[in-house]
């Protein structure tokens, strides 16, 4: 077994060039066996955060059941838990994007079981600067060209500072053998296409590293991102008033971020939103907008309507709720969050005794997606806020978790 100690002392300038402050114990971490996320596992153990290490088998390959063997492997070097799980991809386009998903949604489940209070992932600054690039290609704005933040509600990815090849540097430290998946060769994968071929082509032409270029303008550009989205939200609508004369004076960036976040899901394109401000001008009466809504000026105002307006689908939380192009995942946990989601795509709320109660999503004014309870109180706006009766209180004992997904064509 490899000491915590030890793998500290050994790992000490890596350490350092990492921040995991914000973390406590036990955490699960995403392991595939590749050098990225054993060094990751590596990390958390000699940081102390008492890992637990996470496989999740896609079953797309024939070799997966033998990886996950190796990642047990590590893990017991390691002197940390192992968990396992399977999930079931079909075949069909978008592959990528589906296994991800499902990937995603079994550690936020082996997150709970272990009752971990984040889950770790082995993101470096190459995977950074794919990003970008991807993104940039799907014709993404400045969220997008700002990449994948470090920390979100229950995702935390510590090694966005450290490279490929400080990843491979740890595993030889420790004697950890790495697992290759052979489908990182697969130039038919647009990010491996932009690993393989697209990076270093541009890395060749303009005789610099374009990794830590790319991965330090997107952090620049996350938080200006960040920034603008805060003074969008702040400056319209004021108080829950849709008064269009408002939003036709401020600033273009800002306007465009307002109507945004006003709108909701499914996200709305470029044209979409300059649309919506063609009405708030007075240029337009009314656009239709994909997901049947329509926004309409009328006596200075805005107002969303839609086609799906009546009852929505039906299900019970804790549990799973498909609907309006979400999908609502919800669990029970029993402590205080160590770290309070901002309530836009992650929520807490009271959750009584903690026995099960019937939800539904419903379609409400200004184009969002409420969840709602048996009385049909309002529980969760998506995107907005949590309801007043459902707020986490003194004498709460159940912390109803609740997260959303945009599932809709839309979100690409």
């Amino acid at each position: 077994m490899i000491a915590t100690t030890r793998a500290a002392r050994g790992l000490v300038g890596h350490l350092d060039r990492i921040d995991v402050s914000d973390l406590t114990p036990p955490v699960a971490v995403a392991c595939s066996g590749g050098p990225d996320s054993l060094a990751a596992l590596a990390l958390a153990v000699a940081a102390g955060l008492r890992p637990v290490a996470v496989h999740v088998d896609h079953g797309l390959r024939p070799e997966s059941a033998g990886e996950a063997d190796r990642v047990a492997g590590a893990a017991a070097a390691l002197g940390v838990a192992f968990h396992g799980v399977r999930v079931s991809v079909d075949a069909g386009s978008n592959l990528e994007a589906r296994a991800r998903h499902a990937r995603y949604a079994a550690l936020e489940r082996a997150r709970r079981d272990h009752e971990s209070s984040a889950i770790l992932t082995g993101h470096t600054a190459d995977d950074q600067a794919e990003t970008v690039l991807l993104n940039m290609l799907r014709g993404a704005a400045t969220t997008g060209l700002g990449g994948m933040p470090a920390r979100t509600a229950t995702l935390a990815r510590p090694l966005l500072s450290l490279r490929r090849s400080d990843t491979v540097e740890i595993c030889a430290r420790l004697g950890l053998v790495p697992v290759r998946d052979p489908m990182n060769d697969d130039l038919s994968f647009r990010r491996v296409w932009l690993r393989r071929e697209v990076i270093p082509f541009l890395e060749r032409a303009a005789h610099r590293d374009l990794v830590s270029v790319l991965a330090r303008q997107a952090g620049v550009m996350r938080a200006e991102s960040d920034l603008l989205d805060e003074l969008a939200t702040d400056a319209w609508p004021a108080a829950g008033d849709a008064a269009a004369r408002p939003l036709a004076a401020l600033p273009l960036p800002l306007a465009r971020r307002a109507v945004r976040h006003w709108l909701g899901p499914p996200p709305p394109s470029l044209a979409e939103v300059d649309a919506v401000l063609d009405v708030a001008r007075g240029e337009r009466r009314a656009v239709e907008l994909a997901g049947g809504r329509r926004v309409q000026r009328s006596r200075g105002r805005l107002a969303v309507f839609t086609a799906a307006g009546g009852p929505g689908p039906v299900g019970a939380l804790p549990g799973t709720l498909t609907g309006f192009g979400m999908r609502i995942e919800s669990w029970v946990e029993r402590d205080a969050p160590a770290r309070w989601p901002d309530g836009r795509w992650t929520c807490v709320i009271d959750g009584g005794d903690g026995a099960p109660l019937a939800g539904r999503l419903v379609a409400v004014p200004a184009g969002r997606i409420a969840l709602v309870g048996p009385e049909s109180e309002p529980l969760w706006t998506v995107g907005y806020g949590v309801g007043p009766t459902a707020r986490v209180h003194a004498r709460t004992r159940h912390f109803l978790w609740i997260t959303a997904t945009d599932i809709s064509e839309a979100h690409g």
